[in-house]
């Protein structure tokens, strides 16, 4: 069964931000971490070729050794990428345990299935979720639209977007713009342009 994920965190704070206010004790910012990077862990894990028995195992394994190890991170700033790579040597322990039941158990299926999940796919799946956060914090406006103009499997025209949202489709043009340069501002400070 796949554990619930937290729909992408709407905090404010960035990840070093949460993890020193986890390391006093707050517990509402390790909700907003594991908001956060719940799917870069259950990404990973289902990258490594995993059932969802066994990703679950990965996702519960990472995020207590991220608890228990927490202290040690020497980047807070770079949690993404930390958690990514706790979740990618979880699930290649669960994988070396596919092997060692396969010689055991001869009718288990044998997969070829890389479990290396490359750097540059790690940062990316990160990059996503700093856009992601960074959405949730231009505002209800801005977040609706931009999600229709640039995430929606098949961007929709003019006129329906400016159904959906009660704008003039003149309108649409210069609201991006401003909401594109308030989510850049979000991206490059953290706060708002």
């Amino acid at each position: 069964m796949t554990p619930e994920l937290i729909p992408e965190a709407r905090a404010e704070r960035d990840d070093g931000a949460l993890v020193a206010a986890c390391l006093d004790g707050d517990g509402s910012a390790w909700e907003a971490l594991i908001a956060r990077h719940g799917a870069l862990v259950w990404a990973v894990a289902r990258r490594a070729g995993l059932d969802e028995d066994d990703a679950a195992d990965v996702f519960q394994n990472t995020w207590t050794i991220a608890l228990e190890e927490l202290s040690r991170v020497r980047e807070p700033q770079h949690f993404a990428r930390w958690v990514g790579r706790v979740a990618r040597h979880q699930s290649m322990r669960v994988r070396r345990g596919y092997g060692i039941a396969r010689k055991a158990l001869p009718r288990v299926a044998r997969e070829d299935i890389d479990v290396n999940v490359p750097d540059e796919e790690l940062v990316r799946i990160e990059e996503r979720g700093r856009v992601h956060a960074a959405l949730a914090r231009v505002g209800d406006r801005c977040d609706a639209l931009l999600r229709l103009l640039y995430l929606e499997t098949v961007r929709p025209a003019y006129d329906e977007i400016a159904a959906r949202l009660g704008m003039r489709i003149g309108s649409i043009g210069p609201t991006r713009a401003r909401c594109l340069q308030r989510l850049r501002g979000m991206l490059d400070g953290g706060g708002n342009a």
